[in-house]
């Protein structure tokens, strides 16, 4: 059974001030994204999950979405030419998925100001903390939009899709892990399959 995981940061988005006021500096974007992937694999660390490998699929889609984003005065996960980002996934070459998430946000001029937001984001902290989820493509656009700096996370799980990490061999503390993904109530913006 395929199944979405699908939350908003635009419902819960909480912009710091300093955030909206501050003129960040053009961020050097692949070093950005590789540090939201560490950072999401320390936070999964944490809960006794497995990491996530890069997807080159993934990370195009993140990219592409993070545009639209930055570019069509949109903050939703139905912007854009394809509004679903099954279909963007698809288009960018991540097929014959179990699972696949999206994550975004926007006024975050740092990975770990954009990973801290999204850990404190219930929905949000769901995907990176489900343990469906076993690769990860991760966009970022600076300056431009409303919001400057623009993020999105795709999450995705592929039958027989091989992991660049050795699995943890630590157990899931149950205290620490939050529910699944998939026993969190169905959105309103009709994401499941």
């Amino acid at each position: 059974m395929r199944s979405f995981f699908v939350t908003c940061l635009a419902v819960s988005l909480l912009l710091p001030q300093s955030v909206l006021t501050a003129a960040a500096a053009q961020p050097d974007m692949s070093a950005f994204t590789a540090r939201v992937l560490e950072l999401t694999n320390a936070e999964r660390q944490k809960a006794g999950l497995a990491p996530l490998s890069p997807n080159a699929q993934l990370t195009n889609a993140a990219q592409s979405y993070s545009q639209v984003l930055a570019t069509s005065g949109c903050f939703q996960h139905t912007c854009g030419p394809v509004p679903n980002f099954a279909e963007r996934d698809g288009q960018a070459g991540y097929m014959d998925w179990t699972s696949i998430g999206e994550n975004i946000a926007a006024g975050y001029p740092t990975p770990e100001a954009v990973v801290a937001g999204w850990m404190a984001s219930p929905g949000h902290r769901a995907n990176i903390l489900s343990p469906n989820f076993t690769e990860l493509g991760v966009g970022l656009v600076s300056s431009g939009g409303k919001y400057d700096t623009y993020w999105a996370q795709e999450f995705g799980s592929r039958p027989g899709a091989v992991l660049n990490f050795a699995p943890l061999p630590i157990a899931p503390d149950p205290a620490t892990v939050q529910p699944s993904a998939d026993a969190a109530p169905p959105r309103d913006d009709g994401s499941s399959e």
